[in-house]
């Protein structure tokens, strides 16, 4: 899969040592159920297919135990509710990368930068994997979904409750809009403090629920604090955040906001102070 895009039937031959015809009647069958896809140049493994080696991968961990009502079908993956075999409830993302385009996700994430023939299923890992790994720095420090497993390009994790806050009308739901913007700002700054930017925050991915709680959700994306334009992806998630909430008639100004995220003011302060101190030595 990283190194094909059409697998050779000689090339699956080799590497499972079975059979030929074995091998042919198998991907008979598999390409009958929308697995995997043929071609005059071999086959290849669906998302189908990348679906169901994820699946089977909890289910014999012992991590899954009922699949539930699909939540959404997005751009970027496909969301599941779950039952655990502990009994808890919880939520399965397939991410599917290929559905938006390559250049563009390439260019905003900055873990695929240097990989530049790779298939969409790889693609689709390497994007789970990145957001499990991010999820597991911020949580719980951060309102983000706990991170339990990962597997290829499916990632589970806790349960998410709540709508898009684009969607929610805080007046109606009775929630304090100015305590809502600046607990929003707080977790972007605590996100900061860990290392990391968001990169595509919105009110498409704030989940608040009725009570008024919320959790940031899509973090794939997100970038290093020390990216070359980490000023510029901070700035953009702030501004989004601001701009939504003009309609509750909240106005904030996006480079103090900036300021206060990343303490800027009060590092310069603080290397001036160090600074007059080295000079005040110096004179002595």
């Amino acid at each position: 899969m990283r190194y094909h895009e059409w697998v050779p039937v000689d090339e699956i031959v080799k590497k499972t040592k079975m059979d030929e015809k074995d091998v042919l009647y198998r991907l008979k069958r598999l390409n009958r159920f929308d697995f995997v896809h043929r071609s005059r140049y071999g086959y290849r493994l669906s998302f189908g297919g990348y679906d169901a080696l994820a699946m089977n991968a909890f289910i014999k961990k012992g991590i899954i135990k009922a699949v539930g009502s699909e939540l959404g079908v997005g751009k970027e993956g496909d969301v599941y509710n779950i039952l655990l075999e502990d009994g808890r409830e919880a939520v399965l993302k397939f991410h599917k990368h290929g559905r938006t385009c390559f250049t563009r996700g390439k260019r905003y994430r900055e873990y695929l930068a240097d990989k530049h023939h790779i298939s969409w299923l790889y693609t689709s890992r390497l994007t789970a994997e990145r957001e499990f790994e991010i999820l597991n720095e911020l949580f719980p420090i951060v309102k983000v979904p706990e991170p339990i497993e990962q597997n290829r390009h499916a990632i589970i994790m806790g349960k998410i409750y709540g709508d898009e806050l684009k969607r929610v009308d805080l007046e109606e739901l009775g929630v304090d809009a100015n305590k809502l913007f600046w607990d929003i700002i707080e977790e972007i700054k605590k996100a900061y403090e860990l290392g990391y930017i968001h990169g595509d925050l919105s009110e498409f991915n704030i989940l608040i629920d009725e009570n008024g709680d919320f959790v940031i959700i899509d973090w794939p994306q997100a970038v290093s604090i020390y990216h070359p334009d980490a000023e510029f992806y901070l700035k953009r998630d702030i501004g989004n955040v601001v701009r939504h909430f003009k309609r509750y008639k909240i106005k904030e100004d996006v480079d103090k906001l900036y300021e206060y995220v990343t303490n800027k003011n009060k590092n310069e302060e603080d290397e001036n102070d160090k600074n007059d101190e080295n000079k005040g030595e110096d004179k002595d």
